[in-house]
């Protein structure tokens, strides 16, 4: 018995306060509005990350004793998170089998985006990030949306997902036009087997906590990234399918799900202004479609107490079914209108499923408020 700590857990405590740091100075020396909410939303966002590299690596990170969790929330918002969507996530390993059931519930799309390690920075040669990308709706369930999948490297009978080597996580996406009408999935997910989990070791803490920095790191330094690269889409919102991501191998696009059509771009007012975005409809059909405003650490705006997203099924569509949003610090009057609040910078982020490789990108334009109002 030692009445000291080991020094391998000491120094990984001391790893861990010292990222903690390092993430808050990317905040400060990244290129933003400086307002208040900027600032404070920033130190937010910070601790709001170290909670989530610390639930999801050292809380729920063994792929022996798996843990299939809500990734995100309305108090915890990840890279552009989309309030339309629920998120969870899941570490596993294919040298283990697992056995996931529930009921699909009624979202239009259930996504299972499986792929390499996002926690450690080891991804291995050849490809990373996503490597298998499928849907609830893929696989055979009974009449009231019951459903069982086995997912392993080896081939079973019945619903069967194949685990590639070296995939670590698995992300679930459940996507709803209207929350209104959900009917939220019921999942769950155990590896077969009869265990009991080890009990912790000091070497085995110490590890996961320098994981969990190395994760927390590649959070920010996504976050930071992507705002800086958006300052090239000024007011206009421009986007690629998924699986180009994907196919492109970004560091920051891991786990892109490579069956969604992503657009996105900055926003920039001046006072009396608004952002007009008019969605055009595809030549394809879709699952959905969600136009979300976020601030400069990509988490979207407060969607309790206002409106700062829109879906296909939650808007007013025009005439030729297209839809006209209007982003402004005040309500002009007009149908669809996102709240931005205090600011007039931001960004955006509109997402489609299952809607093809054919999707245009949005008309956009600054117009005054008085015009808006005008028109009404």
């Amino acid at each position: 018995m030692s009445k000291t700590p080991p020094d391998v857990l000491s120094k990984a405590f001391d790893n861990w306060l010292a990222t903690q740091r390092r993430a808050l100075e990317m905040i400060c020396s990244a290129e933003h509005a400086g307002t208040g909410p900027d600032w404070a939303e920033g130190f937010r966002v910070v601790t709001r990350m170290a909670s989530l590299a610390l639930e999801s690596v050292v809380e729920k990170g063994d792929p022996a004793f798996p843990v299939l969790f809500r990734l995100q929330t309305p108090w915890r918002k990840l890279i552009g998170d989309n309030p339309d969507t629920d998120y969870f996530f899941c570490t596993i390993d294919p040298q283990y089998d697992y056995r996931m059931w529930g009921n699909k519930g009624n979202a239009p799309y259930v996504g299972l985006t499986l792929g390499t390690d996002i926690f450690r920075g080891n991804a291995p040669k050849g490809q990373t990030g996503t490597l298998t990308q499928t849907c609830l709706d893929q696989f055979d369930c009974d009449l009231d949306g019951n459903f069982e999948l086995i997912l392993s490297a080896t081939k079973k009978p019945g619903n069967w997902v194949r685990l590639e080597p070296h995939t670590t996580h698995v992300a679930v996406r459940e996507t709803f036009p209207d929350r209104r009408k959900a009917q939220p999935a019921v999942l769950h997910l155990e590896r077969i087997a009869d265990e009991r989990p080890p009990e912790l070791q000091p070497e085995v803490m110490a590890e996961r906590l320098e994981a969990a920095g190395t994760h927390l790191m590649w959070i920010m330094t996504a976050i930071t990234l992507v705002w800086a690269m958006s300052k090239e889409n000024t007011n206009v919102i421009v986007g690629a399918h998924g699986r180009e991501a994907v196919k492109a191998q970004k560091d920051h696009s891991t786990h892109s799900a490579s069956d969604m059509y992503y657009q996105s771009g900055r926003w920039t007012l001046e006072p009396g202004q608004a952002w007009v975005v008019k969605i055009l409809p595809p030549p394809n059909d879709y699952a959905y479609w969600g136009l979300v405003i976020t601030n400069p650490w990509l988490e979207s705006h407060d969607y309790f107490r206002t409106t700062t997203s829109i879906t296909n099924e939650t808007g007013a569509k025009n005439a030729d079914g297209s839809m006209t949003v209007v982003v402004a610090q005040e309500d002009p009057g007009v149908p669809n209108w996102l709240d931005c609040g205090s600011r007039l910078e931001g960004y955006a982020i509109l997402r489609w499923t299952l809607a093809g490789d054919q999707v245009p990108d949005p008309e956009c334009q600054i117009v005054s408020l008085e015009d808006l109002k005008a028109e009404k």
